[in-house]
């Protein structure tokens, strides 16, 4: 077994979603651009536009060196759900499904980010600010975050694919069609233009892959070979259903 498949064997179980500045341009993606966790990542980001709304308030009222860290945690969670919404609308889709409860984590945390540095700032501030502080904070608290129920079936079936890899490469090649198949059709993956993305995606990440990610370089490697062997014939299959209902 070579050095790579036995990286790919450590990690599969507790597989890590690399995203960082380095992945992501410098023009921040419309709503509409969101590939996969579409709802999760809507919900996120109005918190981020109700919290910048109001940074510029917290920060005229000079709360002191503790406000002033508290501020600086908000900016940084900011940035990073800004991050992770940009992530969510540039990767491949196969990739996002796969990584759907690495994602639903990171939402949860950003939102518990801002729920505490809040909460620890609205003592600092005007009575009439402190009630928007503290409305803001019961709607986060009150937020839930889920993978949608189509994606994360395509993540599982994605899941059980790459374990087949990693044990046995028969057992996976056998298993690969229909795999591939439900996660194309799972994740809206139906025409020849959108397989084309989806392929043009992978390759985009692959180049940005660091020299020690060879796990995830791995998969995406998986994604590629599976959406060229057998992509086209899914979409053409599917096509041709549509024209017959």
């Amino acid at each position: 077994m070579s050095n790579v498949t036995l990286s790919f064997v450590f990690f599969l179980p507790e597989i890590i979603m690399w995203i960082d500045a380095a992945e992501v341009s410098e023009t921040p993606p419309s709503h509409h651009a969101i590939k996969v966790h579409h709802l999760m990542c809507m919900e996120l980001i109005q918190f981020v536009t109700r919290v910048s709304i109001l940074l510029p308030e917290i920060e005229a009222v000079r709360p002191g060196c503790s406000g002033t860290e508290v501020l600086c945690r908000l900016n940084s969670e900011i940035d990073k759900a800004k991050t992770l919404h940009q992530h969510c609308s540039e990767s491949s889709k196969l990739y996002l499904a796969f990584t759907g409860d690495t994602i639903l984590s990171r939402c949860k945390k950003s939102r518990n980010m801002f729920e505490q540095s809040l909460n620890q700032v609205q003592n600092m501030v005007p009575v009439s600010l402190a009630a928007e502080i503290l409305q803001l904070i019961a709607e986060l608290r009150g937020a839930i975050f889920s993978v949608d129920p189509s994606e994360e079936e395509a993540g599982k079936v994605i899941k059980e694919l790459l374990h087949r890899y990693v044990n046995t490469t028969d057992s996976a090649e056998e298993y690969a069609f229909e795999a591939i198949q439900v996660a194309m059709w799972k994740l809206h993956i139906t025409s020849l233009k959108a397989l084309s993305i989806e392929k043009r995606s992978i390759k985009e990440m692959m180049d940005r892959v660091g020299e020690g990610e060879t796990t995830k370089r791995r998969i995406l490697s998986i994604f590629l070979k599976l959406l060229n062997k057998h992509g086209k014939s899914i979409v053409t299959e599917q096509t041709h259903k549509e024209d017959m209902s």
